[in-house]
C-alpha cells in the first residue's frame, strides 16, 4: 500500500471535535467562502450520537493559515479527496455551505471516478445549482465592493469590517475562496446516485428557493429542497432547524 502523502493527511484536512466511533454516520462538514471549521465544531454537541461531525480545513485559514489558499476548484478538489479517500471506510455524508456546496458535489463526482466509497447523501445549502448560469464574478470586485457585498449578505457575523488590519488577513481568503466557484467550469457527468437534499433561505437574494430547487438535476434519486426562514446565512440564523432537517434527511 502507498504511503499516505503528508499533505494528503487525512488528519491535515480534517478534525473530529466529538469522537464517535460507534457512529451510524460521519458528516463531513464544508465551509463557506472565507469560513472556516468553526461553525461545525458547534454542531456535535447538537446532534445525536448516531453522528460524527468532521469538519474540513482548506488551506489558508485557522491552523493551516500560513498556507496559500486554493483559487480553483480543479486543484482543491483532488487534493481533498486524496485526504478524504482513506477515512471513508465508514458510512459518510458531505455538507456543504454556499462555495462549499459545490465543493462537495464535485468532491462527490470525483469519488465516483476514483471508484471509492460513495457518502450516503449529498447536503448542499445556500448554493445554487452548479449547472446553472453564473452571475456577476465577485472574487475580484475592489475592497470596498466586496466589503460592501459581504455586508449586505450578511457575512460579517460580527465581524469589525472597518478594521483595516483585519481586512488585509480575510480578503484574501475570501478573494480566493470565491475565485474557487467564480472561475470553475461545469462538466456535465451523470446525475448522482446518492440522495440530493438542498436547503435554502426563504429571503435568500443570492438563491432563491425556486433557484435552489434545480439543484434537482444533479439527482439520480431522491431529491428534497427544504426552505428555512431567514437569509442567505440561515445557518447561523436558524442553526437548530437547519440541523433538525439535517437529522431526518440522513434519517439517524
Amino acid at each position: 500500500m502507498t504511503a499516505t502523502r503528508p499533505e494528503a493527511s487525512p488528519a491535515l484536512w480534517t478534525s473530529v471535535p466529538e469522537p464517535r466511533p460507534d457512529a451510524e454516520i460521519r458528516l463531513f462538514c464544508l465551509p463557506y467562502a472565507g469560513g472556516g471549521s468553526v461553525e461545525y465544531a458547534q454542531w456535535a454537541a447538537l446532534l445525536p450520537p448516531s453522528v460524527e461531525v468532521v469538519p474540513v480545513h482548506l488551506p489558508g485559514r485557522e491552523r493551516r493559515i500560513r498556507e496559500r489558499p486554493h483559487t480553483g476548484m480543479d486543484r482543491l478538489v483532488p487534493e481533498l479527496a486524496d485526504a478524504l479517500e482513506p477515512a471513508l471506510a465508514r458510512p459518510y455524508a458531505l455538507f456543504g455551505y454556499s462555495m462549499g456546496a459545490w465543493v462537495a458535489f464535485e468532491l462527490a463526482r470525483e469519488l465516483r471516478r476514483r471508484g471509492a466509497r460513495p457518502p450516503r447523501a449529498l447536503l448542499a445549502a445556500a448554493a445554487a445549482p452548479p449547472d446553472g448560469p453564473r452571475g456577476e464574478s465577485r472574487h475580484d470586485l475592489p475592497d470596498p465592493a466586496l466589503v460592501a457585498w459581504m455586508r449586505r449578505l450578511g457575512g460579517s457575523h460580527g465581524m469589525p469590517l472597518e478594521d483595516e488590519r483585519l481586512l488585509a488577513v480575510v480578503l484574501p481568503r475570501v478573494r480566493a475562496d470565491l475565485a474557487v466557484t467564480d472561475t470553475h467550469v461545469h462538466r456535465p457527468e451523470p446525475p448522482l446516485a446518492c440522495p440530493v437534499h438542498v436547503y435554502t433561505g426563504a429571503d435568500d437574494e443570492v438563491v432563491p428557493p425556486g433557484e435552489a430547487r434545480l439543484w434537482a438535476r444533479q439527482a439520480g434519486g431522491v431529491f428534497t429542497c427544504r426552505v428555512l426562514p431567514g437569509g442567505h446565512f440561515f445557518l447561523h440564523e436558524r442553526r437548530r432547524e437547519l440541523l433538525a432537517c439535517i437529522v431526518n434527511d440522513l434519517e439517524v
